[in-house]
């Protein structure tokens, strides 16, 4: 069941958004050659707190930290742990803050390097199509399109440029709780109209996950949280939440 936010709770919604993003951007900056995950993990929390709000991921049950950290083949729920970035790492940082009662959800993707990335043009285009996918996602998130629109914008770009879309993990509304209804699918399933049509009070974590290679992923290591690719190769991950109000579908992070 899909819990419509109120004009109200979306603007409460927007201003944690908007701490969010500052926060990735942050992260993003902080995530060179030589800088701890867990270091970054630490900055997140910090910011979180000071800004009024609790990390989001924190609240979910056996998870102990404030963000997800993926680096290269790791493709969601990275664990932010001692592992020192180097030239050329391919990471993405997921992150979530809980403010005012509501949770918004955001993550990007960057090349670790210290203007060396000329070198990377394989890494590069790969990220060039996640972000272009993630744009073209937005645009659909519209009342009066359906989910279907969303999921093949994100299949139709990814697929174009010869990557795959992973299957096995999906956006997600997003609100009072981290993840509740409705499922928000990177690739098409079934006829379009038979997809949840978008309407005004829907807040959607809007994800492209994408891997270099096969769409397969597998747990990594014991930790019971890092899912990475099965082939070895590199994955991607852009997400933002998106309200759908009556003017049509705004970026809150």
């Amino acid at each position: 069941m899909v819990d419509l936010k109120t004009p109200e709770e979306i603007s409460l919604m927007r201003k944690g958004g908007e701490i969010l993003h500052k926060i990735l951007l942050k992260l993003l900056d902080d995530a060179r050659v030589g800088v701890r995950l867990k270091d970054l993990d630490q900055t997140a929390e910090n910011l979180i707190f000071s800004a009024g709000g609790k990390p989001s991921f924190q609240m979910v049950p056996g998870y102990k930290w404030t963000i997800c950290a993926c680096v290269n083949d790791v493709v969601v729920h990275g664990i932010p742990d001692e592992y020192i970035l180097q030239e050329g790492d391919l990471l993405g940082i997921d992150c979530g803050i809980y403010l005012d009662g509501f949770h918004t959800d955001h993550a990007w993707s960057k090349i670790v390097t210290n203007g060396k990335q000329s070198d990377y043009k394989e890494k590069t285009n790969f990220l060039d199509t996640g972000e272009k996918a993630f744009t073209e996602a937005i645009k659909q998130a519209q009342p009066g399109n359906y989910i279907y629109d969303i999921s093949k914008a994100i299949q139709d770009n990814i697929e174009a440029d010869g990557y795959s879309v992973v299957r096995s993990l999906v956006g997600h509304g997003v609100g009072r709780k981290l993840h509740e209804d409705p499922e928000v699918p990177g690739f098409t399933k079934g006829k379009r109209q038979s997809s949840l049509k978008i309407i005004p009070g829907m807040v959607l974590a809007t994800e492209v996950i994408y891997n270099l290679g096969s769409a397969d992923v597998v747990y990594k290591g014991n930790d019971g949280w890092t899912i990475a690719t099965k082939d070895g190769k590199i994955s991607g991950l852009f997400e933002a939440t998106v309200a759908i109000t009556s003017r049509g579908g705004f970026v809150l992070t």
